[in-house]
C-alpha cells in the first residue's frame, strides 16, 4: 500500500483500507477509466496486435512504412503505456509504488491478451528508459534465420 492511503485510513475509526480510500475519491467514470487501463481492448491490423488506444491509421501507416512492415517493430513502438507521462512521482515511495503498478499492469495485460488471442504468445514487459516505467507488449513470433 502507500503511506498516504494508510494515513488516511488511520484518521478514521474502523477498519478502512485502499478500497474505502478509492471509493471516497473516485467517480464511476474514474473507475471505468482505470478498468480499461487494466483490461484494455486490442485489435489486429496488418498482422500486428495493437492496444486499441495506440491505433491511429495514419500513425500506423507511418510506422509501417518506416520499419518496412515489420510487425514486431511496429508493436514495440505503439504498444506502450508510459506511466511517467500520467503519474507525478515525488518520493522514493512513489517510485516504488509506480513500479509496483507497472507490474500489476503487466499481469493484467498478459491475461487480457491471452484471453483475446489464445492462439498467440505474447511478451509483456516493463521498459524503463530512465524517465520511469513503461509497460509494453509484442507478439512472440518465430525467428527466421
Amino acid at each position: 500500500m502507500h503511506s498516504e492511503i494508510e494515513a488516511w485510513a488511520r484518521s478514521f475509526t474502523g477498519n478502512l483500507d485502499y478500497l474505502d480510500w478509492a471509493s471516497s475519491r473516485l467517480t464511476l467514470p474514474d473507475w471505468l477509466a482505470l478498468a480499461r487501463l487494466f483490461r484494455p481492448k486490442f485489435i489486429e491490423v496488418s498482422g500486428c496486435v495493437l492496444w486499441d488506444r495506440a491505433y491511429h491509421p495514419e500513425n500506423f501507416q507511418l510506422w509501417h512504412d518506416q520499419v518496412n512492415g515489420n510487425p514486431t517493430a511496429i508493436e514495440s513502438v505503439l504498444n506502450r503505456v508510459r506511466l511517467w507521462q500520467f503519474i507525478d512521482v515525488d518520493s522514493q515511495e512513489d517510485e516504488v509504488a509506480m513500479n509496483s503498478l507497472a507490474q500489476d499492469i503487466v499481469f493484467f495485460w498478459r491475461a487480457s491478451l491471452e484471453n483475446a488471442f489464445p492462439e498467440k504468445e505474447f511478451e509483456v514487459s516493463i521498459i524503463d528508459i530512465g524517465d520511469g516505467p513503461e509497460v509494453g507488449f509484442i507478439v512472440r513470433r518465430p525467428t527466421t534465420d
